[in-house]
């Protein structure tokens, strides 16, 4: 099923979003919980794209297995980062191959060490056109990235809004935000789109906080921003984990409840290839009917 169909339905659609681990040991733990994630019945499931090759094979390898085994439908990251058109071409005949029907499109962060992007020779600058070439290959619901409180690196909120446009123009079914844990700026960012005629629906992309050195290295790269109440409300525990994870497991409800009650078409959760925040969050958000188990309840699931 494609991307258009999932959001054209009346139903809410919930999706999940996981990594490709770079080590064999983090390769064996994620599929140790695939099945486990697959219980608590998302939609779907795409699979994030290691830039320069890091992890771009294992992508369509993990994305093939939970279509493969699990029976279901995954979405599949490609970026313009360290690849050719030809390339891109080759990496979409394997993608349709292995019978997925989803890509999500980014232009991709700057490899490891550069702080600008620098598009490969004969390859791509922006999303946009990377969309269109899926667009015209044909065959893929496609997804791209949205920013509530504006792309890190664009000049101003104007312009990336304008850029979204374009992705949207070029052949877009769907938009799947960046992280942000005040819905205010969510709801804004959807206000000004239909203002300037960007009608596709608008998922919010919502990251439960774990750790919180991780979500300030996050928010800091990605520019979102962390309310102050919870600031405050991670300064109290920040140093005991378990305390940190259970603030983020309510924070992420809160802002799921209010999400709903507004409307929203899904919710795609950044599941950081963990299990049991996000089945206790589902769980209390009545998703899913297995509320794990005290016996359950340990940080590294």
């Amino acid at each position: 099923m494609r991307l258009n169909e999932y959001y054209e339905k009346q139903e809410l659609t919930i999706s999940f979003e996981i990594f490709p681990p770079k080590t064999e040991d983090g390769l064996r733990q994620l599929e140790a919980r695939l099945s486990r994630l697959i219980e608590l019945n998302p939609s779907f499931i795409s699979v994030t794209y290691g830039a320069m090759g890091s992890t771009r094979s294992r992508t369509l390898e993990i994305a093939s297995k939970i279509r493969r085994e699990y029976g279901m439908e995954t979405a599949h990251h490609l970026t313009c980062v360290g690849a050719n058109r030809h390339e891109i071409q080759k990496v979409l005949e394997e993608i349709r191959a292995a019978g997925i029907e989803n890509i999500v499109a980014l232009r991709g962060d700057p490899p490891k060490g550069e702080t600008k992007f620098q598009a490969p020779k004969d390859g791509y600058s922006y999303a946009v056109e990377l969309v269109e070439h899926i667009r015209n290959f044909g065959g893929f619901g496609i997804a791209v990235a949205g920013y509530p409180e504006k792309h890190i690196e664009a000049s101003d909120f104007e312009t990336d809004l304008y850029y979204l446009k374009d992705k949207a123009d070029a052949g877009a079914d769907v938009i799947i935000t960046q992280l942000f844990y005040d819905n205010s700026y969510f709801y804004r960012f959807v206000e000004r789109c239909r203002a300037i005629g960007i009608r596709q629906p608008i998922v919010p992309g919502l990251l439960p906080i774990l750790n919180v050195q991780q979500i300030r290295r996050i928010t800091s790269m990605c520019g979102s921003s962390i309310p102050d109440s919870l600031q405050n409300e991670l300064q109290a525990v920040e140093n005991d984990e378990p305390k940190v994870m259970q603030v983020g497991i309510r924070h992420i409800t809160r802002q799921v409840q209010d999400l709903l009650e507004q409307g929203v078409p899904g919710v795609h959760f950044y599941v950081l290839n963990r299990f049991f925040h996000i089945a206790e969050i589902m769980a209390e958000l009545g998703f899913t009917v297995r509320k794990p188990q005290p016996a359950e309840a340990h940080p590294e699931l």
